[in-house]
């Protein structure tokens, strides 16, 4: 049941970071990569703030911190997940937002950055998890499906450089969140990735001298904030919860899908054309998805 229950947390956050693509894309045209990160993750913080305050006025009837009593090593805890989470989120949005300011497609952009159902699995052996040999079929299987969609990779631009980083840098972040999520309360823990993210990308913003223009800010304002509550606040906050429950890779693959939601979404916001190679790419992550369901002898699961 806990399984399930993390799986649809998990699909429903990729649902939204895979249409957050068009919003990233035209994101892009009005703001530069860091203040567009920087207004997305204050809208994050803002969301999670009100949610977490409403949660504890019902629950206990006042507004805390820390939630419940928690001690100097736990709070300690939460404080560096927050960091780490925060520091790696901001890198990897300002890479993904960098390959759209040198015009890679929302479809393309989702697919590269599903790399990371690669690179997770690889990286966990050096964190000592275990991955059962149904998990490392199902990675081949989103690899196949992710290289029919893009049709290859001859000629890597610079756009491409900067989601693949992204990706890389994607892989981290699960694995810190697989660290930090079982033992912390997700949403205080997401608020606090997103307060240092938001820091670190106002600054860099500052730093660049980027523009920022009124009029472009306001213009870009469903975008920046449609990415700031559906996919930081709400997706990055199920994807927390759902890695209570699920092994990294699991999780991985069905991250994946948010590809396949960046292609339909580039499709039908941005018109960007679906072949029928595309459709078959799709389809065989799809397949892969549904594969990493099927539980391995080896798997190490947190609910056993």
């Amino acid at each position: 049941m806990k399984n399930i229950f993390g799986s649809s947390a998990m699909i429903i956050a990729t649902l939204l970071w895979g249409l957050a693509f068009s919003a990233q894309s035209k994101g892009k045209d009005y703001l530069d990569p860091f203040l567009f990160n920087s207004l997305r993750s204050l809208v994050g913080v803002a969301a999670l703030i009100i949610t977490i305050m409403t949660i504890d006025l019902i629950r206990e009837k006042k507004v805390s911190v820390w939630g419940k009593a928690l001690s100097p090593a736990r709070k300690k805890e939460l404080l560096q997940g927050g960091v780490w989470c925060g520091i790696i989120f901001a890198a990897a949005t300002s890479a993904q937002q960098y390959g759209f300011k040198y015009e890679i497609s929302a479809g393309k952009c989702g697919f590269l950055t599903a790399l990371y159902i690669v690179i997770v699995p690889i990286l966990g052996i050096f964190f000592k998890r275990r991955t059962s040999l149904i998990l490392w079929i199902a990675v081949l299987f989103g690899i196949l499906g992710a290289y029919i969609l893009c049709g290859g990779v001859e000629q890597i631009a610079k756009g491409e450089w900067c989601v693949i980083l992204c990706a890389v840098l994607y892989s981290g972040h699960i694995l810190v969140i697989d660290r930090y999520a079982a033992e912390c309360d997700c949403l205080r823990l997401s608020c606090l990735q997103f307060i240092f993210a938001a820091f670190i990308t106002t600054f860099l913003s500052i730093i660049f001298r980027e523009q920022w223009i009124l009029n472009n800010i306001l213009k870009s304002l469903p975008f920046w904030v449609f990415c700031g509550i559906g996919s930081n606040a709400i997706a990055f906050t199920l994807q927390m919860v759902a890695q209570k429950y699920l092994h990294p890779v699991t999780a991985t693959l069905l991250m994946s899908l948010e590809s396949v939601f960046a292609v339909l979404g580039g499709w039908f916001f941005l018109r960007e054309t679906l072949s029928l190679q595309e459709l078959i790419g799709c389809t065989v992550i799809l397949c892969s998805v549904i594969l990493a369901q099927i539980p391995g002898k080896k798997e190490v699961d947190r609910n056993n």
